[in-house]
């Protein structure tokens, strides 16, 4: 694995090339190595930097190696007696193939996603991977460093291999991903994904990589991949995955190939009971859930996001009791009695290496209702000067005094309103402040929304609808008409903190993968318990 190393050393500086050559692909021989072109092609001895091209495939002898650079910065190392054909470089895909002998890879950046390697016996599609590759006529094996690869034999059999995994393909068929020992020559420190990245998000890449790996649900899942243009001009390789882990939720993965970085999230969403294979009814099962006449017949249980750069991440969750009646006239509103959920329960936690302890929660907010009293109350943590989780607000309502119906509060506790309630002194150690602004001028569908705590750390959201082509929605053009009628436009999220130390996370989705699923045969009403 001393390979796999110097794999992720900077880029050799390459002299020679080749005027018909495909652009950003050069080899370095060491030893005896050869290149022709095409298969009645005559070989021809290398001693130099050599750019190659489509159609050229590359011959390593005894003891000798070749390393093949790309202008993305990924590499591919050939062993000695090694065949490797540059199949085709195209910008919708490239294609090698390993005829004999042994390689070791490390692709990067948006290439990485559109790479498929084969072999005599096996197709493989890289994502983003670091990994070693060997096949003969009638065996080949892949063993993985980082990320993920999927691997199909010649008998249509699939199977993803995921980090520290191995996979072999014989004349018998496709085994099964093993994991690979931690006394394996080939699962080094040095390659580990775990022992060179911060662990806590890189943890969750690696349970969303095996997630994608283990998909027992494959046959109620979507994908969707395209190339766009984000908010900021950059190149972004987006593919989302539509995961059913159970009858009543949904896990919308999503991923961001850039050049130099990726970003990924997930939203779940898990309800009481069985929703739609239709996904986009869900809106009216979520609409359901708050101020309904009648007890809803399915309402949201829990909502998750959680996004990240594999250092730094933000998750935010939802959980929400069940349905409740509550006559809200007493409040002094017009809607009578209504269905409304009896706790909500929403938290927001950053991790990163910046963090305080590695991971905090940063915000809190909880509502209850009391069933004996009749009382609504909301009760805000916020972190204080000394950066712990304290109480900025906490309010209770009762619908039966008048008065305090009219005030809008009983209680109020360490809030800047204070005075016109019967509560503590303003609570100067706590309050933060919120500012809210749009980056790309009013009218445009660019939203960000800051908040200062009292102990000197910020974290901000911004909220970017932006098309394919990289343009910001107007909601003054006529654009405007398509997104709100088809949804056409991708949701860039920008997570900025002081606790980043200089990072953000920056992820795109399209929410076009919810509504793949039209051929549903269910209905919110049918699947009433």
């Amino acid at each position: 694995m001393e390979i796999l190393r110097r794999l992720g050393l900077a880029a050799l500086l390459l002299s020679a090339a080749s005027a018909h050559a495909a652009p950003g692909i050069h080899l370095v021989p060491t030893g005896s190595v050869e290149v022709r072109t095409g298969p009645q092609g005559a070989w021809q001895a290398v001693s130099g930097p050599t750019a190659l091209q489509s159609g050229q495939e590359v011959s390593t002898k005894d003891g000798s190696s070749a390393e093949i650079s790309f202008s993305d910065g990924s590499k591919v190392r050939l062993a000695a007696n090694t065949n490797f054909n540059v199949d085709k470089t195209e910008a919708s895909e490239s294609a090698f193939t390993l005829a004999r002998g042994k390689l070791q890879a490390a692709f990067a950046g948006l290439f990485s996603s559109r790479i498929r390697l084969r072999t005599p016996t096996a197709v493989c599609a890289v994502r983003g991977t670091v990994f070693e590759l060997s096949a003969g006529e009638k065996d080949t094996e892949v063993t993985m460093a980082e990320g993920l690869l999927e691997v199909k034999d010649d008998k249509g059999h699939e199977a993803v291999v995921s980090s520290e995994e191995t996979l072999k393909i014989g004349q018998d068929g496709m085994g099964t991903p093993q994991l690979l020992s931690l006394t394996d020559s080939r699962a080094l420190d040095a390659v580990r994904p775990m022992a060179v990245h911060q662990e806590m998000a890189r943890d969750q890449t690696r349970a969303m990589m095996e997630e994608l790996r283990n998909r027992e649900l494959k046959a109620n899942e979507s994908q969707l991949g395209k190339d766009v243009i984000d908010a900021f001009g950059r190149r972004v390789r987006l593919e989302e995955y539509l995961l059913r882990p159970a009858d009543n939720e949904f896990k919308l993965v999503f991923m961001s190939f850039r050049n130099d970085r990726f970003d990924w999230g997930h939203l779940i969403e898990r309800f009481k009971y069985k929703i739609p294979d239709d996904l986009s009814q869900l809106a009216d099962v979520v609409s359901g859930s708050f101020l309904s006449p009648t007890m809803p017949k399915n309402w949201l249980k829990y909502f998750e996001v959680y996004l990240t750069n594999r250092t730094d991440a933000v998750k935010e969750t939802v959980t929400f009791g069940d349905p409740v009646l509550i006559n809200f006239s007493g409040y002094g509103a017009a809607v009578g009695n209504r269905y409304y959920p009896s706790s909500m329960d929403y938290v927001q936690t950053l991790s990163g290496p910046g963090v305080p302890g590695g991971s905090r929660v940063q915000f809190q907010l909880t509502q209850d209702y009391n069933v004996g009293t009749g009382w609504l109350s909301w009760e805000q943590k916020v972190i204080n000067n000394a950066g712990a989780l304290d109480t900025y607000v906490h309010v209770a309502l009762d619908p039966s005094n008048a008065a305090d119906v009219a005030l809008g509060a009983t209680a109020v506790y360490a809030d800047d309103k204070c005075d016109s309630c019967n509560g503590d002194p303003i609570n100067t150690t706590i309050e933060p402040v919120t500012t809210v602004s749009f980056p790309s001028g009013r009218g445009k569908a660019d939203y960000q929304v800051g908040t200062t705590y009292r102990d000197g750390s910020t974290v901000s959201s911004e909220k970017i609808l932006v098309s394919n082509d990289g343009k910001i929605l107007d909601f003054a053009s006529v654009d405007a008409d398509t997104f709100n009628k088809e949804g056409t436009y991708n949701l860039e999220l920008v997570i900025n903190s002081s606790l980043f130390q200089g990072r953000n996370i920056d992820v795109l989705l399209a929410p076009e993968i919810l509504s793949q699923k039209k051929n549903a045969t269910t209905s919110p009403d049918a699947l009433k318990p």
